[in-house]
């Protein structure tokens, strides 16, 4: 075999490796029926629970306005609603990767000049002594520097 064959077909099977690693490794498609199911139900994250049925359900869709639409929710609930918050810390201690996916969805896209500020007093001053972790991730995410 020639040294040009040989070179073609080692380039063919290590593109072949990489692409069956990366078509492994990738998430699930979001198909265009679950996105517009998952774009509605973004207006029902109301609790914790609802918004951990969401992750279970629709995390694969977690782009653009749905995006948004979670993380519009999620800075409500730790703005607004932090009498709940232990309910996100049960959740999140079960499945660490929902603690990730909430801590992620404190992005730029939320509300700076009100929820932002409200997320981090609340994790600064009424942090539960068994969520030091995840109020520590809440108060990076909300630092006026990140902005």
């Amino acid at each position: 075999m020639n040294l040009r064959l040989k070179r073609l077909l080692k380039l063919t099977a290590a593109c072949f490796v990489l692409t069956t690693g990366i078509a492994i490794g990738q998430a699930r498609h979001c198909s265009q029926e679950e996105a517009i199911r998952a774009e509605m139900a973004t207006d029902q994250l109301k609790t914790w629970q609802s918004v951990y049925r969401f992750y279970k359900q629709y995390s694969h869709c977690d782009d653009g306005s749905i995006g948004e639409g979670i993380s519009d929710a999620v800075a409500k609930l730790l703005a607004n609603r932090w009498d709940h918050f232990s309910d996100f810390v049960k959740l999140a201690s079960d499945d660490k990767e929902f603690g990730r996916f909430v801590v992620r969805h404190v992005d730029e896209t939320i509300d700076w000049s009100h929820d932002a500020p409200k997320i981090n007093e609340n994790a600064r001053q009424h942090c539960p002594s068994n969520s030091a972790v995840l109020c520590k991730a809440l108060i990076k995410q909300t630092a006026p520097e990140r902005r």
